[in-house]
C-alpha cells in the first residue's frame, strides 16, 4: 500500500535515535541519485549433502544462510546458493539522498544542509532526479557504513 499526505513532516533535524523503527514523512530537495541496482529479497540454498533446496528471506538484502537442511533423514549443514534458481527473488533497489528545505529565517550562516539517505524500491526506483522536491514517507533505519565514509 502507499501512504499519501501522511501528517505531521517532520524536520530532517528532529530525525534522531528515537525515530529509528518509527514511521515517519519529511519533505526535502533530491541532490543525488544512485544506480539502480537488484536487492535480493530471497535466496535459494542448496544441501550439500542431500541437495535438497530451501528458500531463506534476506531482510533488507543481509545475507544470512541456513542452519540446517529441512529434510527429516539429511540435517546437512552446508550450503550452496543458488542465484538462478526460481526461488531466488530480486526486486529494484536505487538509494537517493534527500537534502532538507531551508527558508532564509532558518538559515545559520556556514552552515551545511542536513541530508539523508533514503532507499527505493520496485516501482519507485527511477521515480525522481536531483533537483525534485519530494515527500518522502517510511520507516526510518539505520545502515551500517564503511568505515572512512
Amino acid at each position: 500500500c502507499r501512504v499519501y499526505n501522511y501528517e505531521p513532516l517532520t524536520q530532517l533535524k528532529n530525525v534522531r535515535a528515537n525515530c529509528y523503527g518509527k514511521y515517519i514523512a519529511l519533505r526535502g530537495t533530491v541532490v543525488r541519485v544512485s544506480n539502480i541496482k537488484p536487492l535480493c529479497t530471497h535466496l535459494a540454498f542448496a544441501c550439500a549433502a542431500c541437495g535438497d533446496v530451501q528458500r531463506v528471506p534476506l531482510p533488507d538484502g543481509k545475507y544470512t544462510l541456513p542452519t540446517k537442511c529441512l529434510v527429516p533423514e539429511c540435517r546437512g549443514r552446508s550450503f550452496t546458493p543458488d542465484r538462478s534458481s526460481p526461488l531466488t527473488t530480486t526486486v529494484d533497489w536505487q538509494s537517493v539522498k534527500v537534502q532538507e528545505l531551508m527558508s532564509d529565517d532558518q538559515r545559520e550562516a556556514g552552515r551545511i544542509p542536513r541530508t539523508i539517505e533514503c532507499e527505493l524500491v520496485q516501482d519507485l526506483v527511477d521515480s525522481c532526479v536531483p533537483g525534485d522536491m519530494v515527500t518522502v514517507t517510511g520507516i526510518v533505519k539505520v545502515s551500517s557504513t564503511e568505515e572512512g565514509e
